[in-house]
């Protein structure tokens, strides 16, 4: 990609923990309207009234993006079972009425898993490994008739190359109905993880009864591509499982304890042994239902909570492979307002023993925020210009690449690339169409090659994949 001019960028946008800076430089749709200005003063006759228009609506070669290829819609299906995955040169996308396997060369459709006897994706693993997917399902159907509408009873394994089910096993469900659920399964390490449930492990009741599934059985590991039982987790007095994950060299899960308070557990990933039990916030109980807590990452580990604390906002959890805690990352009045991953996953990412997310600040402006996973400190802040709004991140190759909404042009949004290590812009371009229709559309920014791939899911109305390449 092109270096954009670093000319006029103030320094403040390396900022630190401090969280001071100089004054912004206002909305790249300005600069970029200002370019054309350039060429035009610079360029004579009507090919320069052509490269200055071209600047402004993202079509001047060397400074825009094009789209390259869009997939197919999924058609409508029930807010369930939503994650994208990549395998390679196959992109991987799921919701409730089925799993499908896209060439991300060209987009077209390689494969299409859609369960048996009408049954629906209820929820997915949020990472792949070793090119397998987990996603569980179950039966719908009417409140009344309780044999056809068991809740999330099923757990398959998917080889994405060819979207074959490798394996299947059984879970007990809590609920009768088809739900969106959270943390439910995880892939990692070889292994496949799953967690039961039971109906009357209500979190503000007592636990216990002779009727009632052991939590001891209540979490089991399986070997992800056969599917052979590993192990069966036994869980501390008084907890029970909440969610799971699992990366290259641990499982972690959360665990209601007490009735009500969440709590984090590391496993042995050989035996399940759980190594230790650590207080998700030592300052506070952290309750299931008020506070919602999520894994964001399994390697290094990273739980996010709603609402820990008068901000309302997102609070970060950091811990090390231990399970001990380390550095909290809370909105506020210095950090911002915070968005949860829940809502807008696509903001929030973690890499290189950092958070990399977007925050809100007290004059609406979104700001690209970096902190350091040991410490919770702010390392650096790029603000985004005026009228712009972030839709998505993505952090590889030591560059953060930012999807943004320019709201000041119709039709029209933006790409910014920041330094990962410091936050320094790197480059600026245009796309001449939206990449985002809405708030929240954007659920994933993926890579294939020199390729940039948004990710969406809106009940199946959207396209799952666009692509798009430098012009």
């Amino acid at each position: 990609m092109a270096t954009a001019t670093k000319a006029g960028r103030a320094a403040g946008n390396k900022a630190g923990g401090s969280g001071g800076g100089a004054p912004k430089a206002g909305s790249r749709l300005v600069r970029y309207s200002v370019v054309g200005g350039l060429l035009l003063a610079l360029l004579a006759g009507c090919g320069g009234i052509t490269a200055g228009v071209l600047a402004g609506e993202g079509y001047l070669p060397g400074d825009s993006m094009r789209q390259v290829w869009s997939t197919p819609t999924d058609g409508g299906a029930p807010a369930s079972g939503d994650a994208a995955w990549a395998a390679g040169d196959t992109l991987v996308h799921s919701n409730a009425a089925g799993v499908s396997g896209f060439d991300a060369r060209t987009g077209e459709r390689r494969w299409r898993y859609r369960p048996s006897r009408g049954a629906a994706i209820c929820s997915a693993g949020r990472t792949a490994a070793d090119g397998v997917a987990l996603v569980a399902q179950g039966v719908p159907g009417s409140p009344v008739s309780d044999d056809a509408s068991r809740g999330c009873t099923t757990v398959v394994a998917l080889d994405l190359a060819s979207g074959r089910e490798l394996w299947r096993t059984t879970r007990t469900a809590a609920h009768g109905e088809i739900r969106a659920e959270r943390d439910l399964v995880a892939a990692g390490g070889g292994l496949a993880v799953l967690r039961d449930e039971d109906a009357d492990w209500s979190y503000e009741s007592a636990l216990g009864g002779p009727d009632r599934l052991d939590p001891d059985r209540a979490l089991r590991a399986f070997d992800l591509r056969t599917g052979k039982p590993r192990w069966s987790a036994r869980m501390p007095d008084g907890c029970v499982p909440y969610g799971v994950a699992a990366g290259a060299r641990r499982v972690a899960a959360l665990l209601v304890c007490d009735r009500r308070d969440v709590r984090l557990a590391v496993l042995d990933p050989a035996d399940g042994r759980v190594r230790g039990v650590t207080p998700l916030d030592p300052r506070r109980v952290v309750d299931p239902l008020t506070h919602m807590p999520a894994f964001v990452s399994a390697d290094p580990i990273v739980v996010s909570a709603d609402s820990l604390d008068e901000s309302g906002y997102a609070t970060f959890l950091s811990f090390d492979d231990e399970g001990r805690a380390q550095g909290t990352i809370a909105s506020g009045p210095v950090n911002g307002r915070i968005t949860s991953p829940a809502q807008e996953p696509a903001r929030t990412r973690v890499a290189y023993g950092r958070l990399y997310t977007v925050a809100m600040e007290a004059d609406y402006d979104d700001v690209v925020t970096a902190f350091d996973l040991r410490s919770g400190q702010r390392l650096w802040r790029a603000e985004i210009g005026d009228l712009e709004d972030v839709m998505g991140l993505r952090v590889a190759g030591g560059r953060v690449t930012a999807l943004v909404d320019l709201y000041g042009s119709a039709d029209e949004d933006g790409l910014l690339v920041l330094d990962a290590d410091d936050g320094d812009e790197r480059d600026a371009r245009t796309f001449p169409d939206s990449v985002g229709g809405s708030s929240g559309e954007i659920k994933d920014v993926l890579g294939h090659q020199d390729r940039l791939i948004a990710v969406r899911w809106s009940e199946g109305y959207l396209s799952p994949f666009t692509a798009y390449e430098e012009r």
